[in-house]
Formats: structure tokens, sequence, C-alpha cells
């Protein structure tokens, strides 16, 4: 189906029906991919229904859809890709993995968030926050740099930030309405990753966001792309490393006895219940 003459609402929203299909196939199949799914859902509906409302008013609304397309698309070429992995693997999706288990063909910040989303005592907020660190840090500068490249326009950076105020607006509902769907109440490492990372509030989306957009400048400079194409690829796993393991090594004591005293308190939908 051509999205060519469809209004950018209309683009968007479909974006949001796609993703809302992963998260009913995650959710069914009871993969921890589910969270991240449904939050990126939601934050994509918010951008259509500010795009169909007209608030607020975007210079040039085509390239704000045009954006969350080619945005998306990295994001379902990752899961596809994890997928096809799956299906070939003999334990498939019920056994820890490593990083280095996964092929190439998965970008590494998605092998980096794959793999610690399989270790058996991960929490659900762990989940979305690995997965937004690379979706923003990495498929971020990289989408805006071959939208770039393509037209050799980079005149959108009000447009950018009007995405991000739309974004950031609605962040607190969405973990509020992802608590309710996936956590048995907020136990106290969920709140602890929450405080130990701003990137799931509404300051934390501007500033990531922000970052991506001086990082695609970076990308697109040759004497940068080298450096900076290294930084992306290994934002997600640091980020890890600092939360799973900590430099202070009796904090990394006191999370690795923590872990395994405090259930992650993640439930699933009943079936059929409606991703909306």
């Amino acid at each position: 189906m051509t999205t060519d003459f469809m209004l950018p609402a209309e683009k968007v929203t479909l974006v949001a029906g796609l993703l809302a299909d992963r998260v009913a196939q995650y959710d069914a199949a009871r993969d921890r991919r589910a969270a991240f799914a449904y939050t990126y859902y939601r934050l994509t509906s918010t951008l259509a229904a500010g795009l169909e409302a007209g608030t607020p008013v975007f210079g040039d609304p085509p390239w704000v859809a045009e954006l969350c397309e080619t945005l998306a698309s990295a994001y379902f070429s990752a899961m596809d890709e994890i997928d096809e992995w799956l299906a070939g693997r003999p334990g498939g999706a019920a056994d820890e993995v490593r990083p280095g288990d996964l092929p190439d063909s998965v970008p590494g910040p998605w092998r980096d968030v794959f793999a610690a989303s399989s270790f058996r005592h991960s929490y659900v907020l762990e989940d979305v926050l690995f997965s937004m660190m690379a979706h923003i840090s990495y498929d971020l500068p990289e989408a805006l740099r071959r939208m770039a490249a393509s037209t050799g326009d980079r005149s959108h950076i009000a447009d950018f930030h009007r995405m991000n105020e739309v974004l950031a607006s609605c962040i607190d509902g969405v973990q509020d309405d992802l608590s309710s769907r996936y956590i048995r109440g907020l136990g106290s490492l969920d709140r602890l990753f929450t405080r130990s990372d701003e990137l799931l509030t509404n300051y934390g989306i501007r500033v990531a966001r922000g970052l991506a957009w001086f990082n695609c400048d970076r990308l697109l400079d040759p004497d940068a792309t080298e450096e900076a194409s290294r930084s992306i690829g290994r934002s997600t796993a640091a980020l890890i490393s600092e939360i799973r393991s900590p430099g202070d090594r009796k904090l990394r004591a006191g999370l690795w006895i923590l872990r395994r005293l405090i259930p992650d308190r993640r439930h699933w939908p009943a079936a059929g219940t409606p991703v909306a």
C-alpha cells in the first residue's frame, strides 16, 4: 500500500497501527519487547493526534511524517532481524543470550538491548529504558542523516523541536499506563532505574532527542563521522553497564542482592486486551 497521497497525520497514524500490531504480537508471545513497543505506539499516536489537530503548528508536516516513517522503519527492520534469528534458534526466546550471539544484521545497540532484556532478573522499566536509548541515541541520528543526505536540507530544526515538545508532553501519562499494563506496582528497583537516567521523563526526551540532532551533524561532517558512529554505537551498552554493573563496588553488590530478592512484578494483559 502506497502512502504517497496520504496526509501527514494519516501516515503517522499508519505507523502507529503497525506498532500496535507489534504490541499485540509481543503480548501474545509474552515477549519482553512488548513494553517498549507499547511506549513507542503511544508516543507515535500522540504525534499523529498533534498533526491531525494542527497543534502545534508544524512548518513542514510532510517532513515530520517522513521522519516518523524513516525512524520507525529502522526499528521494524531491527525487530524483524531479531525475529528471523529467533525463528532459527533451538532455544527460541527462552534462554539468556549475549550480544555476540545475535547476527551482525541486527544493529549493535539493539543486540545489546535484546541481550540485556533476556536476563532473567530484568525489570520492565529497564526493557523500556534500554530500548528507548537505542532508538533515540542510535536510530534517530541515523534516520536524520539519511534524510539530510537524500535532500541536502537541514532546515527543520524548529519542527524537530516541536516534535520534542509533543512527545515530551505525554511521557508521564505513558509511564502511568505502561505501569498499569505491564507492572504490578512500581517496585523500588524500577523507581531507581527511572531516577538513574532521566530519559523516561519530559525533560529527558527533549535532551536525548536534542543530542540526536547534534550527533546527526557529527555524522554528516566527514571529519567527525567515524568517531560519531562509534559514539552512538556504544552509548546503549554504556547505559546498560551503568545500571547493571555500576562502578561503585558496594552499590554493584547491593543491586545484585536486590535483584534476587525483589520480583520484577511483570504481568501481561489478558488475551484480547486492546492496545489503544
